[in-house]
């Protein structure tokens, strides 16, 4: 039976949106729009039928539906539907491509979902961007180097009144 994480989405990229950038995501994302750079995310990633993807995917796992050119590691399962194109590698314990699906790139799939991270480490390694997919996850903050301005404000309270009225929380609202 799938996990309840793997059928809540709690990140969408809709249909007519674009994003730019490297995206770490706490649980399930789904794509329907344009996205170029990376993502990251520690539940399952959706591209849909519309989706145009130009980002290498790390992920628990994926549906693959739509454009995807970067190489795509995850660490249970992959599926590609009948409409998929990925131009890129991909790592996968398990892999399911329905007719119609296609692959321009390395594909290794190992059968072997137990020791899918050290063969995912090794993969990664050897053909992909090792500093970006094996690095820390920054689900729980910002980019690394930035500053909330809460927290700027503790070791400098007399900064308040430089910030703008948009970056300050109502004094005693929790951060």
């Amino acid at each position: 039976m799938p996990e309840i994480r793997d059928s809540l989405v709690n990140s969408l990229i809709g249909s007519g949106s674009a994003v730019d950038g490297d995206m770490d995501v706490e649980g399930m994302l789904r794509v329907d729009g344009d996205v170029r750079g990376s993502i990251r995310a520690t539940g399952k990633v959706v591209i849909g039928e519309a989706g145009r993807v130009e980002a290498s995917i790390r992920a628990r796992s994926a549906i693959i539906g739509g454009l995807v050119k970067g190489d795509i590691y995850v660490t249970e399962s992959l599926r590609l539907l009948s409409g998929a194109e990925v131009v890129g590698n991909v790592f996968a314990p398990r892999l399911e491509a329905e007719d119609g699906a296609l692959v321009h790139g390395v594909v290794a799939v190992t059968g072997r979902p137990e020791s899918a991270e050290e063969e995912l480490r090794q993969f990664v390694e050897r053909r992909g961007d090792a500093a970006r997919f094996l690095g820390a996850f920054r689900a729980n903050g910002f980019a690394p180097g930035y500053e909330r301005p809460e927290a700027a404000l503790e070791a400098n309270p007399s900064a308040r009144d430089a910030l703008k009225p948009s970056e300050l929380r109502p004094e005693g609202e929790p951060t």
